[in-house]
């Protein structure tokens, strides 16, 4: 299937990301032009030889995950992206998708908005 690359890809780990890690960041590399992993910290670029593991955010509370969230919607406006600039490559043990940056992820919170 045939897409558009966008400027960056978003790594979110629904559980389990490191299982298929190797195909997840290939995939993400089609997919975005810099790739960045979600993790505890906030955004992580992901470069040759230097990776993160994207946190798991379904191991966060509902607290956690909107102070996480509003890290990451700051971190991608400093960055200059806008939702359009951005993909998020959902994946986890049972699931791996694209997601539109805007997606809402939880109760109410959403990453890019």
């Amino acid at each position: 299937m045939k897409h558009e690359q966008k400027k960056v890809c978003l790594l979110l780990n629904l559980g389990g990301f490191e299982a298929r890690m190797g195909e997840n960041l290939e995939l993400a590399k089609n997919y975005g032009e810099t790739v960045y992993s979600l993790t505890g910290e906030g955004l992580v670029k992901v470069e040759v030889g230097t990776y993160l593991v994207p946190a798991s955010v379904l191991d966060l509370t509902p607290a956690e995950l909107l102070i996480w969230g509003s890290l990451i919607n700051e971190q991608l406006q400093e960055e200059g992206f806008e939702a359009s600039d951005a993909v998020i490559l959902a994946a986890g043990k049972n699931y791996r998708g694209l997601l539109p940056l805007g997606t809402t992820i939880a109760q109410g919170i959403k990453l890019g908005a």
